[in-house]
């Protein structure tokens, strides 16, 4: 009866062992995945290992979303906006994309950006 009684507790033990063990073992993946990820992520998008990811991620957010909202862009933001390179962009300027000049500074309204792509894919 003795050696029954210490084998169920034997295994109660191992049981639980294995369970605290399987249960660090877990956070602690997680905790590796999260932190490859980060550095994963911070690679593709061009931030230093050494700067906090999810604050660079928000100040990208934000810009996007500061960029969203600006109705004139520059040359380079027409370019990034609609998703082509400098010679296109003079390409669709020659097609009658119209722009504004402003001294030496080009800038074209979204609402014409969009307009004269709608028109022109038709």
């Amino acid at each position: 009866m003795e050696l029954t009684i210490e084998k169920s507790i034997e295994e109660k033990i191992e049981s639980l062992i294995t369970q605290s063990l399987e249960k660090i073992l877990e956070k602690n993946i997680e905790s590796i995945l999260d932190t490859k990820l980060d550095s994963y992520l911070g690679k593709k998008l061009g931030f230093s290992p050494d700067k906090n990811l999810e604050k660079k991620l928000g100040e990208t957010i934000g810009q996007h979303n500061e960029h969203e909202a600006k109705e004139w862009l520059n040359v380079q933001e027409t370019c990034d906006y609609i998703g082509i390179s400098y010679k296109s962009l003079q390409k669709l300027i020659d097609q009658g994309l119209k722009g504004n000049s402003i001294g030496r500074s080009k800038r074209f309204s979204k609402t014409e950006i969009n307009h004269f792509l709608k028109n022109v894919q038709a």
